[in-house]
């Protein structure tokens, strides 16, 4: 997704929890070509069941490749060549284009290419890119059918010329071009300029009228019209309607909503959105999901390569968990991005590192079968004590199913990811989906983006991730060592730290693992480093009391020792346990002012907040009701400094599951989650408040937050003694 800034859902949470060699089967398999079905809206089955052989489609397998470099190549020339691409392509000739839009293109050819696939280099008289898309035209041009004129004035119709070029087997040209391709024997097909359309509104209403009933049904791309290549040949090969609306705008949701309504219910939405959280979720609420692949290149090529029956994997095992032991297994985003795996992910497993700790590696399972050549690599070339598991929220990226469409994403995922052997999925829906999720997947381990206690639903492990995208180094250490001072001791702990791997690499996890290891033999713990899947099998065994006989380690459970041997890691800045000073900036901790200075979060959520009398004190009494879908908390601005650092903490009793978040005016710092029992439990949390957070006691100033997430039963939470004190 531009996952620069990715998947601000409240991100974090915590568990506290009272040797293989990796191998690959790619059994190659000549798939049929999964045709694009064309059909009037009116006339979709939206209750329709979908089976996992039908979701992408697919392409004939060529004899050849030939290979043109556009990578300086203008925008404008880039969205001529690659719609010509596709144009060429869905012939499904024994020869298709292949063109490099990065560097990673290039190592493709190389590394995903099979070897009875001929690849050859475009002939061009000189290296100038028009050049390139004059001998593509001169080679190719007179196999297509004409070209799409865009209208410079109104950038959307650069999507709508992107769908007539699908629906007439035509390129997309921009005005300037139209006397370049004319010299080719290219006729002009439509002119969009000539209809004179104004506002995105007017123009996708124009494009639902006249261009969504001749599109396929079997797929539906989003794309900026800023996106001049990418995944623009594959739209242009399976005839896909092509739009850029939001959820966030009342009018253009409309349009979004009979959009989706074109086509079954779980139908994969390429590309990506405008408005990441709202737009995702609105698509999973019309039954859909996000298949992330907006800047995915020369898909109409990947698609004609054959999938494999299936991946194998080295199977996870259970540990034995013991006391004082804190159990780490890191959690890397963002393969459900097919961009991010054919590019970020690319560059990352060229790291020195690799390999070094223990890893889960987020991928799309549906790879499979729309890139299978691509997935492939991965597993031919995985670390033996690391694992691929599936990205969010496992076949796509999808938030706010319910019911059949829930029930069907969840059979779909569980399908593929047997398919490709992965047996933990990184889930961004709601806390109430999960036992759904798990029953009808039946996969080994549910990662839940959001704060959670660990439990168990058939055998399905559900746990939740211990923090949300940190962008470096120190930060994360920081995060996970005070985790690690604030879990119980003389128990083991499990987390699931997430790594962003935007901005971190293997060799920043390494050092990561190495100073939590040296911080270990300060405070008296050891530290052991799992991939997910083996952390969900162990905290399974230990809730369970099945780890008696288990192995203390194996080869994807490593102790941090090990990660030692060759010698002083890089320094980081860890956590140093506080003291705090001076007075309590929370005026009314416990309620004995009554709620003052206390408020709940979004007008209540209907839940109530007063001031009571509990275990011989005042306290205040939070009474939130069942099947709550999203979290939901109370809050309190303390008075506190721009560039200081503060120590908050608050005492929590009642039932259900809660934690303590500090919002510091530029993002959250959570607590590890507790399940509520009728004695009082203290959460506490050290955080640096940032220059320049906003000032005062409203909006978006610093927050000592007490949070629920989403509960199926009525909750009651009785708070006492917050307080936020300096800290030295």
């Amino acid at each position: 997704m531009h996952k620069f800034v990715r998947k601000m859902i409240r991100p974090t949470v915590g568990l506290v929890a009272g040797a293989s060699t990796l191998f690959s089967t790619v059994e190659l398999v000549d798939a049929q070509t999964n045709s694009p079905v064309v059909a009037s809206s009116t006339s979709i089955d939206r209750g329709k069941s979908i089976t996992a052989d039908q979701l992408w489609i697919k392409f004939s397998k060529p004899k050849s490749l030939i290979a043109a470099d556009i990578q300086t190549a203008s925008s404008d020339v880039k969205l001529a060549a690659v719609t010509l691409q596709g144009a060429y392509n869905q012939q499904q000739l024994s020869t298709r284009i292949y063109l490099s839009q990065t560097a990673q293109d290039q190592t493709w050819l190389q590394q995903a290419v099979p070897k009875d696939v001929r690849v050859t280099d475009l002939s061009v008289s000189q290296s100038d890119p028009n050049a390139v898309l004059e001998a593509l035209l001169a080679q190719y041009g007179h196999s297509i059918k004409g070209a799409i004129v865009t209208d410079p004035s109104n950038p959307d119709t650069v999507n709508l010329a992107t769908t007539l070029a699908g629906i007439d087997d035509a390129m997309v040209i921009t005005p300037s071009q139209e006397a370049l391709v004319e010299s080719y024997g290219i006729k002009i097909l439509h002119d969009f300029r000539d209809d004179h359309l104004t506002g995105t509104v007017a123009t996708y209403q124009w494009a639902i009228e006249n261009l969504l009933p001749k599109t396929t049904t079997k797929d539906l791309v989003m794309l900026s019209p800023g996106t001049t290549g990418d995944i623009r040949d594959y739209a242009v090969a399976t005839k896909s309607f092509v739009f850029y609306l939001t959820s966030t705008d009342p009018q253009q949701k409309a349009l979004m909503d009979e959009i989706l309504q074109h086509t079954p219910a779980n139908t994969p939405i390429l590309g990506y959105v405008p408005n990441e959280n709202p737009d995702v979720a609105e698509l999973s609420r019309e039954g859909h999901f996000l298949n992330a692949s907006d800047q995915l290149a020369n898909e109409s090529v990947w698609a004609s390569m054959p999938s494999p029956k299936s991946f194998q994997q080295s199977q996870p095992h259970a540990v034995k968990a013991t006391p004082n032991t804190v159990y780490v297994a890191f959690l890397a985003s963002d393969g459900d991005n097919a961009q991010y795996i054919q590019h970020r992910m690319l560059q990352l497993w060229q790291d020195p590192n690799l390999g070094a700790v223990p890893t889960g590696w987020t991928i799309a399972p549906g790879m499979i079968d729309f890139a299978p050549t691509l997935m492939s690599f991965y597993y031919q070339h995985m670390p033996k004590n690391s694992e691929l598991v599936s990205g969010p929220s496992g076949v796509g990226y999808a938030t706010a199913e319910t019911g059949a469409n829930l029930v069907q994403f969840a059979k779909l995922s569980g399908d593929f990811m047997r398919r490709d052997d992965l047996h933990t999925v990184d889930y961004y829906g709601s806390v109430g989906s999960l036992d759904t999720y798990a029953q009808v997947s039946g996969v080994t381990g549910i990662a839940y983006n959001g704060p959670l206690v660990s439990e168990n639903s058939g055998q399905t492990a559900i746990y939740g991730q211990t923090n949300g995208y940190i962008k470096t180094p120190s930060d994360l250490l920081y995060t996970i060592e005070q985790q690690a001072t604030n879990g119980q001791i003389g128990q083991p702990l499990f987390l699931e730290p997430l790594v962003d791997t935007w901005t971190l690499t293997p060799s920043d996890e390494l050092a990561i693992a190495q100073n939590l290891t040296l911080y270990g033999e300060k405070t008296g713990q050891k530290f052991v480093f799992l991939t997910p899947s083996e952390l969900a099998l162990t905290m399974k065994a230990y809730q369970n009391h099945q780890e008696e006989e288990l192995p203390t380690y194996n080869a994807q459970a490593i102790p941090g020792s090990a990660l030692l041997k060759d010698g002083p890691p890089a320094q980081l800045t860890g956590y140093t346990p506080p003291s705090p000073q001076g007075p309590n900036l929370v005026s009314n901790p416990s309620g004995e002012e009554g709620t003052q200075g206390w408020s709940i979060a979004d007008g209540g959520n209907d839940s109530t907040l007063t001031s009571t009398t509990y275990e011989g004190g005042p306290a205040l009494d939070w009474q939130i009701p069942g099947n709550l879908s999203s979290s939901d908390w109370v809050h309190y601005y303390p008075l506190v400094q721009n560039g200081k650092t503060y120590t908050f903490s608050v005492q929590v009793a009642g039932t259900g599951q809660v934690y303590m978040d500090i919002f510091n005016g530029a993002g959250d710092n959570e607590t590890l989650p507790v399940t509520l029992s009728k004695n009082y439990q203290t959460l506490t949390w050290t955080v640096s408040i940032p220059d320049n957070a906003p000032g005062g006691q409203t909006g978006s100033a610093p927050q000592l937050q007490v949070r629920l997430p989403g509960s199926s039963s009525t909750t009651t939470v009785y708070i006492r003694n917050a307080s936020v004190q300096l800290s030295n």
